[in-house]
């Protein structure tokens, strides 16, 4: 049973999450919770915690000085972290720091248990990995046919997994393929070809397309188009614009503005 903590400075958001997420029906213990942050790292370092869920902005110490502190000291814990609608900068240092996740506020039962699925998944497939490198080393250089060939592809097709869930969850920042490699634990080079062996695209048209996907949900839910440039990883909405129209075939103005009108008949 993997251990869970929440952090937030609401008691109403933490009563609310205590009581209303069925934590034994996902396998896992609700081990403590806080409303400020320097009680929270005291729990974190008592309890060592699989997953932590924690507010980004929280009194005596901060949710970002919060993940800085327990990526140093505990780097294999899963950090989800609650954030307000003008929060997002907050959000990107937190997602560079090791985040593998965020909500935004007011957050649900729905949106908790969402997380809690994809943080369960993405814990079973680094799990997998590691089993799967161990095979893989264990047979050293054994020839690559039967059962040895077989946990070469599987290794291959983990790797791969890992890679789209980190490029995913982290596709709003200034993601490189060396960052991915890197957490994937591969040289960039190597894993640009295994992509693209895997996946039948690159690894820039992956992301680029992950990134305009991600755009129109955010027009569509009525973020402004500058907003949603910064969200989907573009500075300058000038290069938004540019790839946006490129791979959708309009502006993004262009693509809000249809759908608004579709909407209204």
């Amino acid at each position: 049973m993997y251990k869970v903590v929440i952090f937030d400075d609401e008691y109403i958001v933490l009563q609310g999450l205590r009581h209303l997420i069925d934590w034994n029906g996902f396998g896992l213990e609700l081990a403590g919770t806080a409303s400020d942050g320097l009680s929270a790292l005291e729990i974190v370092r008592k309890q060592t915690p699989d997953i932590v869920f924690t507010d980004i902005r929280m009194p005596g110490m901060d949710g970002l000085k919060l993940i800085e502190k327990i990526m140093a000291e505990a780097p294999d814990t899963y950090c989800i972290v609650f954030s307000g609608f003008n929060e997002f900068e907050y959000v990107k240092r937190a997602l560079k720091l090791g985040v593998i996740d965020y909500l935004e506020k007011p957050v649900t039962v729905e949106s908790i248990q969402s997380s809690i699925q994809r943080v369960l998944s993405r814990i079973e497939a680094d799990l997998e990995m590691v089993m799967l490198r161990k095979q893989v080393e264990e047979r050293g250089n054994v020839s690559k046919t039967g059962a040895g060939a077989e946990a070469d592809g599987n290794a291959k097709q983990g790797a791969i997994d890992r890679a789209r869930a980190y490029i995913e969850q982290n596709a709003s920042g200034d993601l490189s393929l060396n960052e991915v490699a890197e957490y994937v634990g591969m040289n960039a080079a190597y894993l640009s070809s295994l992509f693209k062996e895997e996946m039948g695209e690159s690894y820039i048209k992956f992301l680029t397309r992950l990134r305009m996907d991600l755009a129109k949900e955010l027009l569509l839910k009525g973020y402004k188009v500058h907003e949603v440039s910064e969200r989907v990883g573009y500075h300058t909405y000038r290069h938004f614009s540019e790839i946006f129209k490129k791979h959708i075939g309009v502006t993004p103005g262009q693509f809000k503005e249809e759908q608004e009108a579709r909407n209204n008949h």
